[in-house]
């Protein structure tokens, strides 16, 4: 259990008063009252079985402390008419007791001290002789001072002489609740208890109300008084799919080893029953008939498609009727949206959820009424824990149950570990989505808390190491920006130096490309020269021929000795002139 306090002013020491009752409480029903946690899952298993239990709290004079038992449906007698506990008119708790416990509560006080005789066999019905038959419990004891007591608690009204109800000074003769115990073989009233606490001023109302000591737990709502389970949901579907079961499997017995007819005349032997080894062989007296004629199988069948499809529709049918559907919520994508999931756990669950919603507010129910136990007897709290969260006493203990109240440790509104986790995976996809919106580190203590850890600050660092980091962090850090700071100087001055690289290289570029220019420029003027003396010597030559062979003319006598001498100039001046009518060589410009 947990606990809740609903003051929004409540300071440190009363949030320290409510952790030290909520660990004492717990330690109370774990160890002070063992049976409780054994006794409420045996209660569950009945409630989810039958539909209906109850539970019984009250001050135990034996044991000096407030217990909280589970009751048998079979055990608490109610008219059906009733709608719950409230408004029955009459609620009788059978009990069955030793004799030695029911003698303890006489010398305690409790019953009356009178003498019983020997208790009778108890009446049982057919019902409970079927259900002991079923549990191998025998009928009956040998001895007669070992059978148990059955004991009657009538919680009822009553107006009893001597004992009238006075309204204002006047007797009104209203009926007020008692509680009477009634040894059922005798017949003799064992107690007659006030089963109401006197109206005070601060109350309600000022009439005699009955005080609630049992607790309903309900599985599913019936149509009267007691609920349904899953054997009235459940049990038509159970039976028709073991009938079926048990068909198929007859079914394939008989088909794997069939019976067979045999005809009069083979008949005259020992036996009909054969048991043929595997490899061997049986004799089988035919009377001259052929075997296959003395002797037919049985025709079995092996069970069919149609009867596997008819188990398989009653099971998915007796699934989508006891809301246990099968989901497979935990494949496919991994980043599934939250809602998604929760919403296939939701429609997988939606039976169960609203189960626990009703356990949850009978749990809430039965955490009060044994506040109310403990407020009448406080001392039964602290007594029996050798190491309490707080030093208790009267004052403390009432003040810190009136400031508080007990509520169940599960969530009405989540009804399993994996919808809870799922509702954490959603909260920290919204904190991550808008950072600046929430707390993550509250989100991620209500995460630790969600997982079972009770204690999430053990996991985080402390405020003041992340105001003030160790003095190790900071020169690594310092370490770590001055290698950050060199690096980047270290980075620009060899950007620096690419850009000087790159500039250099083109300026080198245009030199040689004007270089070239220049080459390519004085190259065409030194041809332009060579072509222009060329010109010009072979314009001087040509006039000097002209000269000479005008001379010629003159004196023809020396042609013989200059004819070979100048036979190939002229030849060379035929090809010139020849060249240049061919468009070959360009004209002599300085030629005659």
């Amino acid at each position: 259990m947990k606990i809740r306090n609903d003051n929004n002013n409540a300071d440190l020491p009363q949030d320290q008063l409510a952790n030290a009752l909520q660990r004492d409480l717990n330690h109370y029903l774990t160890t002070s009252a063992s049976e409780y946690y054994p006794d409420t899952d045996r209660m569950l298993f009945m409630l989810g079985f039958g539909g209906t239990a109850f539970k019984k709290v009250y001050f135990c004079p034996l044991r000096n402390r407030p217990v909280s038992e589970t009751v048998d449906a079979d055990d608490l007698i109610v008219n059906n008419a009733a709608t719950d506990l409230d408004n029955a008119k009459r609620v009788t708790h059978r009990v069955y007791m030793k004799p030695s416990t029911v003698k303890r509560l006489q010398i305690l006080g409790v019953y009356r001290d009178i003498d019983l005789s020997t208790p009778k066999e108890p009446q049982e019905d057919a019902a409970r002789r079927a259900k002991n038959d079923q549990q191998g419990i025998s009928q009956g004891s040998f001895r007669p001072d070992d059978r148990d007591r059955e004991i009657y608690e009538c919680y009822c009204e009553l107006d009893i002489r001597g004992f009238e109800h006075r309204f204002k000074g006047k007797e009104t003769g209203l009926e007020i609740p008692y509680r009477v115990t009634i040894d059922v073989s005798t017949r003799e009233i064992l107690s007659i208890t006030r089963n109401y606490d006197e109206p005070t001023e601060d109350c309600a109302s000022p009439l005699p109300e009955a005080r609630k000591t049992f607790v309903k737990y309900t599985f599913v709502p019936g149509l009267g008084f007691y609920d349904i389970g899953l054997l009235h949901i459940l049990g038509n579907t159970t039976n028709a799919i073991t009938a079926a079961w048990r068909e198929m499997l007859d079914a394939g017995m008989f088909a794997n080893f069939p019976g067979f007819l045999i005809a009069d005349s083979g008949l005259r032997q020992n036996t009909n029953i054969f048991r043929v080894p595997p490899g061997g062989g049986a004799p089988v007296k035919t009377g001259g008939l052929p075997i296959n004629q003395a002797i037919m199988p049985l025709p079995y069948k092996e069970p069919g498609p149609a009867m596997m499809n008819l188990v398989q529709n009653m099971a998915e049918t007796g699934q989508r009727v006891g809301g246990t559907s099968e989901l497979a919520v935990g494949e496919g994508r991994a980043d599934a949206p939250v809602g998604t999931t929760l919403a296939l756990i939701d429609q997988a669950t939606k039976i169960l959820n609203s189960v626990h919603k009703r356990m949850h507010a009978a749990q809430a129910e039965e955490f009060r009424l044994l506040v109310e136990c403990f407020e009448e007897h406080p001392e039964s709290f602290w007594q029996r824990n050798r190491c309490p969260a707080h030093e208790w006493d009267q004052q403390t203990f009432l003040k810190a149950l009136k400031d508080c109240d007990l509520v169940p440790q599960a969530d009405p509104n989540t009804a399993s570990q994996t919808q809870r986790m799922m509702k954490i995976m959603g909260l920290k996809q919204l904190q991550q989505g808008n950072p600046s919106l929430y707390d993550p580190i509250a989100i991620d203590t209500a995460a630790l808390q969600a997982m079972g850890w009770s204690n999430p600050q053990q996991f985080m660092v402390p405020p003041t190491a992340m105001g003030a980091p160790p003095p190790e962090l900071l020169e690594k850090q310092a370490k770590t920006q001055a290698d950050m700071l060199k690096a980047n100087a270290s980075m620009m001055d060899a950007q620096s130096k690419h850009q000087a690289s790159q500039a250099k290289a083109q300026s080198d570029l245009m030199r040689a490309q004007t270089d070239m220019v220049k080459a390519e420029n004085e190259l065409a003027m030194a041809q332009r020269e060579l072509q222009s003396k060329a010109a010009d010597r072979a314009s001087r030559e040509r006039i000097q021929l002209i000269d000479l062979a005008q001379n010629l003319a003159v004196h023809p006598y020396s042609a013989e000795v200059v004819n070979p001498l100048i036979a190939p100039a002229m030849q060379d001046i035929g090809r010139e002139e020849e060249a240049m009518q061919t468009g070959l060589m360009p004209p002599n410009i300085g030629g005659q």
